[in-house]
């Protein structure tokens, strides 16, 4: 491996670390070289190596003993969606991005399930969607209705057996969050949403696993719409980075 000779030391300490842990196929449990060792081989101050040391530790990736040194951890979902949350950059184009990813790992898994859904199952989706229908009769603001439909859309997925998809629906429901602050995105439809959600149900409730696939893309075509319209607007005045036109 290359030594350093780079102003960013920090990043490249970290980034040594993180090829070694690749390229020693290092498991959980597994020690890393001493500061000293990492000093030395990156000609580094083994401040800066403890510094990206501790970095990675703050992100979940390796953990310490006193007196033992450095060891990799196992995954930590919630590490690492943090990180990824924080780093997601709040742009109508991660929106869109973010939307995309969704609707394909939502429907896949939906149309798979089709068949294990029960009544109680049913009846509980059935609750969400009068709960969202009293929110929007109340004047709800969009924030209430995005926590509502972020309960609706966890229980479509109870019988995935996949919670990195959970997590993944409550991490969107978070940006989603940030993107209303930023974007000021309102659903434009209200009543439509709701009659969406009845329309996945009664789907389901037929056993039709292509048909519930592509009530639940539309059911996300405004979003996908309004995000796409004020991309171009944007382009269109020459400020990719603004805020959305309405």
């Amino acid at each position: 491996m290359r030594k350093a000779n780079t102003v960013n030391r920090l990043d490249l300490a970290r980034a040594y670390i993180k090829r070694y842990i690749q390229e020693k196929d290092l498991k959980s449990g597994d020690f890393l070289p001493t500061e000293k060792e990492l000093s030395e081989t990156l000609e580094l101050s083994r401040t800066v190596v403890r510094e990206a040391l501790k970095g990675l530790q703050e992100l979940g990736v390796v953990s310490s003993i006193q007196g033992k040194g450095h060891y990799l951890r196992e995954f930590n979902f919630d590490a690492a969606m943090a990180n990824f949350d924080y780093n997601i950059k709040p742009s109508l184009r991660s929106f869109k991005d973010l939307l995309e990813v969704r609707i394909y790992l939502e429907s896949d898994f939906l149309a798979r399930d089709v068949f294990l859904f029960t009544e109680e199952d049913f009846s509980r989706l059935d609750a969400l969607i009068a709960r969202m229908e009293s929110q929007i009769a109340c004047g709800a603001s969009e924030d209430d209705l995005v926590d509502a439909h972020t309960e609706f859309h966890r229980g479509l997925y109870c019988h995935s057996g996949n919670s990195f998809l959970l997590e993944l629906i409550s991490l969107f429901s978070g940006l989603q969050h940030r993107f209303i602050s930023i974007y000021n995105y309102q659903t434009a439809d209200r009543e439509e949403f709701v009659l969406d959600h009845r329309r996945i149900v009664d789907t389901l409730r037929a056993r039709q696993p292509e048909v519930v696939r592509s009530v639940l893309v539309r059911h996300f075509s405004d979003p996908l719409s309004w995000v796409q319209k004020n991309m171009s607007a944007r382009s269109a005045i020459g400020n990719p980075a603004a805020g959305a036109v309405r």
